[in-house]
């Protein structure tokens, strides 16, 4: 698996907790730039949404970008916006922290956050 791919899954992973309820289809395509790659999710009827990443960010970087991106692509696709603040209606937002990128409640009255990767519904 390819540092991207990698990367791609760990924050599917946290959209679709338990795994292939919706199962996207990820498609990587040379960007208008060398470092940039496009990114295309489809869900199962070829309906799709990408954008462009810069590889040559760091982990920390694409992941957030990933964290920040992907979920608005679930919204268009599967009409979820995923992850949630557990015990709220609350969508999380990515946050670097440190050396980690993890899902944060944005109203931050609960002070909860979750690495990306491992959030369990």
């Amino acid at each position: 698996m390819t540092r991207l791919s990698m990367l791609v899954a760990q924050v599917l992973h946290d959209l679709d907790p338990g795994g292939k309820k919706y199962g996207p289809t990820v498609s990587y395509l040379p960007g208008d730039t060398e470092s940039h790659l496009d990114l295309l999710i489809e869900d199962d009827t070829g309906m799709g949404c990408g954008f462009s990443l810069d590889t040559s960010w760091s982990d920390q970087e694409v992941l957030y970008e990933l964290a920040d991106r992907l979920p608005t692509a679930f919204v268009e696709l599967y009409a979820v916006g995923l992850p949630l603040v557990p015990g709220t209606q609350r969508p999380a937002t990515p946050e670097i922290i440190g050396n980690s990128v993890v899902w944060k409640d944005p109203a931050g009255s609960v002070g909860w956050t979750c690495p990306v990767g491992q959030y369990a519904a």
